[in-house]
């Protein structure tokens, strides 16, 4: 898709290649850094909420205007209407997603409308220059890889985590879990892309090791992902240190506690 021209594209549940034809455009219309991720982001949500709330039938538009980039979610459902924004941030207890509420707090303007013709989500970022966040880059494969040591095992996560994938890491956590491996360090230095899809599995996760008497510790968590855990307030409640020697080291720790 050229990015000098606006897109438009039926939502399917590849939602890998719809960021990057968002990222291409964006960039291509002058949005860099945290900006163009955080739009990135915030579609994404968008998208996901017509897959798992809307039936899955719906169009992703995206164009520039007025020094705008605007990306354009439309659901055909209609389930979707402006009383579901709160502006009160969703409590870590995963009954109500993050997903709507992140896309209030990371776009410049943020409009929800409900018709007869469905429900219409419009995110408007200003272009502005900014550097402080690497570009995410194409879309890439989720790759889960388990290393069993002393401490426990190191489950070394990389490409992106989005609706799509992150059950393959749930479920690769829940194996270790059900097979008495309640201590688990996770290496996310690699990780591309989370979404809060991503997000839940990661608190799921550490509530599930936590439970059973274990711990799961988070390691290399930087840039996008940092700032996400950040908003959510989920470092309340997940363990994260610099790298993953140091996750085993408080593995080790724990162990020798318990």
């Amino acid at each position: 898709m050229p990015v000098n021209l606006p897109g438009a594209w039926p939502i399917t549940d590849d939602v890998g290649s719809m960021r990057d034809r968002i990222d291409a455009f964006a960039s291509g219309a002058g949005l860099t850094g945290a900006r163009l991720h955080d739009l990135v982001f915030a579609a994404n949500e968008a998208v996901v909420n017509v897959l798992e709330h809307g039936d899955g039938l719906g169009t992703v538009r995206i164009w520039l205007e007025d020094g705008q980039v605007v990306v354009e979610v439309t659901d055909r459902a209609g389930r979707l209407t402006p009383a579901h924004l709160s502006p009160a941030r969703p409590s870590l207890d995963g009954r109500r997603g993050f997903g709507l509420w992140l896309m209030s707090e990371v776009c410049d303007q943020l409009t929800i409308e409900q018709g007869d013709g469905g429900s219409r989500v419009e995110m408007r970022m200003n272009v502005d220059d900014d550097d402080s966040i690497k570009p995410r880059g194409t879309q890439q494969r989720l790759g889960v890889a388990v290393t069993r040591l002393a401490a426990g095992p190191l489950v070394t996560v990389s490409g992106d985590l989005d609706v799509t994938t992150s059950p393959q890491l749930h479920a690769v956590v829940t194996d270790l879990l059900t097979s008495g491996d309640t201590h688990i360090a996770a290496d996310l230095s690699e990780l591309s892309f989370c979404d809060s899809s991503g997000l839940r599995v990661l608190l799921v996760s550490t509530v599930a090791a936590r439970e059973m008497g274990g711990l799961m510790v988070l390691a290399g968590v930087t840039g996008p992902l940092d700032r996400l855990l950040r908003l959510t307030g989920s470092l309340t409640v997940l363990a994260v240190r610099d790298n993953a020697e140091e996750a085993l080291k408080l593995l080790s720790e724990h162990r020798a506690g318990s």
